[in-house]
This record gives C-alpha cells, sequence and structure tokens, in this order.
C-alpha cells in the first residue's frame, strides 16, 4: 500500500516529532519563563493526573489496534482490520466515559487530598471531559500506525500544537495578572483545544484511508467474530496498559511523594515547589529532547515486527530491531555528549531566571541512554506479543524508582540528585532484563560496533569540536545565542561526517531515505 516502509514510515513521523517538539519545546520556555517556577510546579502536578488518564485509556487499545491490524494488513483481511477497529472504538468510549465522569465529579477531592494543591482543581475540571475525544483519537491513531500510514498522525500533532500553543498564549496575554491557578488552568485549556482539533483531522485523514484500502486490497480471509475480537483486545491491551501506565504512576507518585520529602531534606514548601518545577518541568523536556526520534522508532517498529512476525520472516524482524537501535544511539549519543560538554550554558540560555536547571540535565543526561534505548526495546516486545515480560519488567522498574525517591530526595546531601541516580539505575536495569528476553526469542546479536563504539567515537570527537568553538567565541564575546547556535551547527555535520568516515552503515540508509531511494 503505496510503498509504506518502516524506515520511512519512522523518518516521517520523525520530521513530524521534530516540527512537532520543537514548537512545544520552545512553548514550554515561554510558558515556564511566564509562570515561574512555582507555576511550573503547581502545572507539573496537574499534567501527571492527565497523563495517567490518557494512559489508561489510550495506550493499551493503540498498540493493540496497530499490532493486530498490521497482521490483518499482511494477509489482506480488510474485513477483520475494520472489526478490529470498530470493536476497540466502542471498548474505549464507554471506558473514557466512566473515567471521565468519576474524575470531573471528584476533581476537588483530587486536587484538595491527593496533589495537596487546592489550586489544580479548576484545571483538571477543563481537562476530565477531554479523556473522551484523546480517547477516540487514540483509536484512529493505532489503525494508521497498523497500515504504517505515518502521515495522519504527523499532520494531526502539528496542527495540534498550533493550536495549543496559540490558544494559551493568547489567553495569557489576555488575562495577565489573573491569579496562579487561572494561568496554569489557561496552559490546560490550551491542551484540550488542540486535542479537539486533533481529533477532527483524524476524521478527515481515516474517510481517504478507507477509500485507499477498499481500492487497493481485494481478499478478505477468515473473518474473525465480534466476541474474539473483544476478548483478544481486551485480554492483549491489559498487560501493555500497565506496563505504559507505570511511567504515569511515576509521575503522579513524583507529584504526592517529592515535595513533601524536600521539605523533609530542609527546604520551604514553596522552594520544594521550585526545585519540583525546575527538575520536572525544565531540565526533563531538554535532557530528553532525543525522544522526539526515539519515540518515532517505538511507534513505528511495533506494527513493522508484528507485521513480519505474523509471516514467520524472523530475518526481517532482527533487520528491523537492528535498524531500531541503531538510529536509536545514532542520535542519542551526540545530545547526550552536547548535553555533558555545556548543560549551564544551554539551560541559562533557555532558563535565563531559573538558576540550577543545568546541574539537572548534566545528571539526568548522564543516563539517558538506557531511557531511550528501553523505550524502543519495549516496543518491539510489544509487537512480538510478549506485553506480560515488559509488564513483569516495568513493575520492577516502579519499586526501584519510588524507593530512590522516598528516601534519596529526603537525604540533604543529595535531594533530587539521589532521585536521578535511582531512575538512571532502574532504567539499565530494566533495559538489561528486556533485551535479555529479545535476545532470546529473536536469536538478535548485540551490534557492539555499530550500535555504541562508532558512535560514542563520533560523539565524543564531537563534543571536544565543541568546547573548543564554545571556548575560541568565549574570548571575542560573541552573544551567547549566536555562540551556541554556532558551535552545535559545526559540531553536528562534523559528527555525521566522523560517522560517514568510521563508514556507520545508518548514515548510508538515511541518505537513500532522503534521496527517496529506499
Amino acid at each position: 500500500m503505496h510503498n509504506r516502509s518502516f524506515i520511512r514510515g519512522a523518518f516521517i513521523l520523525t520530521i513530524a516529532n521534530i516540527i512537532d517538539r520543537g514548537i512545544g519545546f520552545i512553548f514550554r520556555i515561554i510558558l515556564s519563563n511566564m509562570l515561574g517556577p512555582e507555576g511550573t510546579g503547581i502545572y507539573q502536578l496537574v499534567l501527571p493526573i492527565y497523563f495517567v488518564s490518557i494512559t489508561f485509556l489510550t495506550s493499551g487499545t493503540m498498540a493493540v489496534t496497530s499490532r493486530f491490524i498490521s497482521e490483518e494488513r499482511a494477509k489482506g483481511n480488510k474485513k477483520n482490520m475494520f472489526k478490529i477497529l470498530k470493536i476497540t472504538f466502542l471498548i474505549v468510549l464507554i471506558i473514557a466515559f466512566i473515567i471521565s465522569s468519576l474524575l470531573f465529579f471528584n476533581a476537588k477531592y483530587v486536587a484538595e487530598k491527593l496533589l495537596h494543591e487546592p489550586r489544580a482543581l479548576l484545571s483538571i475540571l477543563i481537562f476530565a471531559p477531554v479523556l473522551i475525544i484523546v480517547a477516540s483519537s487514540s483509536v484512529f491513531k493505532g489503525f494508521f500506525q497498523g497500515v504504517i500510514n505515518m502521515i495522519p498522525a504527523s499532520v494531526s500533532e502539528i496542527v495540534e500544537q498550533i493550536v495549543r500553543v496559540s490558544t494559551t498564549l493568547y489567553l495569557i496575554q489576555l488575562f495577565t495578572g489573573a491569579k496562579l491557578e487561572y494561568l496554569v488552568a489557561i496552559a490546560i485549556f490550551g491542551i484540550s483545544a488542540g486535542e479537539i482539533v486533533s481529533f477532527l483531522m483524524y476524521i478527515l485523514f481515516y474517510k481517504r484511508e478507507v477509500k485507499i484500502i477498499n481500492k487497493e486490497m481485494t481478499y478478505n480471509g477468515k473473518e474473525w467474530d465480534i466476541f474474539s475480537i473483544a476478548k483478544t483486545l481486551v485480554i492483549t491491551s491489559i498487560p501493555i496498559t500497565f506496563s505504559k501506565l507505570i511511567v504515569n504512576v511515576l509521575d503522579l507518585a513524583e507529584s504526592l511523594i517529592i515535595p513533601s520529602r524536600l521539605v523533609v531534606s530542609g527546604l520551604t514548601h514553596s522552594e520544594a515547589m521550585s526545585e519540583f518545577g525546575k527538575m520536572l518541568g525544565m531540565a526533563v523536556p531538554l535532557a530528553y529532547m532525543p525522544a522526539v526520534i526515539t519515540s518515532s522508532l517505538s511507534t513505528t517498529v511495533l506494527p513493522a515486527v508484528s507485521e513480519a512476525a505474523a509471516l514467520k520472516k524472523w530475518d526481517t524482524v532482527r533487520l528491523r530491531i537492528n535498524q531500531a537501535i541503531g538510529y536509536t544511539t545514532l542520535v542519542a549519543f551526540p545530545a547526550i555528549i552536547l548535553f555533558l560538554a555545556l548543560p549551564e550554558q544551554i539551560s541559562q540560555l533557555l532558563y535565563p531566571s531559573s538558576p540550577g536547571v543545568g546541574a539537572f540535565v548534566r545528571a539526568i543526561s548522564m543516563g539517558s541512554i538506557f531511557a531511550f534505548l528501553e523505550a524502543v526495546v519495549a516496543s518491539i516486545l510489544h509487537g512480538l506479543g510478549k506485553q506480560n515480560v515488559v509488564l513483569k519488567n516495568s513493575i520492577i522498574w516502579l519499586v526501584v524508582c519510588i524507593i530512590g525517591m522516598y528516601y534519596l530526595t529526603a537525604m540533604p546531601q543529595l535531594r533530587l540528585f539521589g532521585y536521578i541516580y535511582s531512575f538512571i539505575f532502574a532504567d539499565a536495569l530494566i533495559l538489561m532484563l528486556n533485551m535479555f528476553e529479545l535476545i532470546k526469542m529473536t536469536g538478535l546479536r548485540i551490534d557492539y560496533l555499530n550500535w555504541l563504539i562508532k558512535p560514542i567515537t563520533a560523539s565524543i570527537i564531537m563534543g571536544i569540536i565543541v568546547i573548543i568553538i564554545h571556548s575560541k567565541l568565549l574570548t571575542i564575546n560573541v552573544n551567547m545565542w549566536i555562540n551556541i547556535f554556532l558551535s552545535i551547527f559545526i559540531g553536528i555535520p562534523a559528527y555525521l561526517l566522523l560517522c560517514s568516515a568510521l563508514k556507520l552503515p545508518y548514515i548510508e540508509d538515511l541518505r537513500k531515505i532522503i534521496l527517496l531511494k529506499n
């Protein structure tokens, strides 16, 4: 169907993610400076509730829809594809209505008793009804992932981000001087407006996709009965939902535990909220910027691996796994080296009124590679039907993180750095466990040379070049924005040339994709 390949799908989604996240990242900086550390802290308290709800409603069904539709697509069975979509839609709508109602009518309890922040009430009331729209969009998104058409998600997410940003900035300027809780509520309202527009975009794309499928797919094959589809979807989605939900449960635990444990360490409540906002609202998004690309790989590799596994093409499965991991390290290592080389300079440039963010960025970056790789490997295991393994290992990860969060954050000499070290350890542990399962199942061989040695070598040399250029520009008093831009602008091409000189295979793959030869 329309020459839809895994790598090209990842490339399209990556370009869209770069635009989407680029807009979002700039917006996050502007919003953080508008709200200040304390307002950002309140915002970070509300977001986990929103994301936990979304994950519960969407992650399992989206992954399962993507997986089974890709399998039926490989078999040429369009009747089952549409049946899977309709039944998933019905299940998700029912659950979404229940969750949305529970959250809306218990918003006051959540704000005051769980978050211990009454100023979060209005924000919860705003996003609760929109969960039904978000859940509906996720079904369409899973469908498009299953047919390896990344254009609808790409366009919808960019439009969603534009609507979100423009709505939020306009309303904040309109209500300049309003109370902090109202400004945070405006930011949440902006998210809701973007989600509604995104849903309308998916409907338009779906109508077009139906015409393409009906035209290009003629074989229907053996048809599933409705009960079997519903049972399979629910049983398969439960472990995926809970394994994805664990990440958001950790976000929620951060909101509930970290501020109080920082107070135990000797900070005031206001200081605790400021530090919490700096780390979660500023440092984490900055240090995890490479996720713009790694998340695209995670999204596209699931249906690609499912499709190949359904046809018993295990060489293709191993090839796609190799590509996904190789592209992840190709992107992640240079970004990590940049954040280790110039953490204070980049952070001060982006968050001039929030000193101390750079130290968090440096600490997080030291172990971020484990998080990037783990996301891709977990997605591959989901595509191979190993969702129970991912869930079991994710529970181990959650326990380690919460223990570190509770005990280490309260230590005056560590505080938030103690928590950072604990989740880096947890990321490394779960990556090791999931890789062991992946190797056992597929016979995959670890490509140390192309996954690790070559990109790390090129990244370190690039880092040295960046530091030298930055230092030289400092001596002649070049504007800091221009300094950082030129340092990175020269460093990235140098890295790509070094990778090409080292004959890293993924560079050639990238060239073919850009030139539309693959």
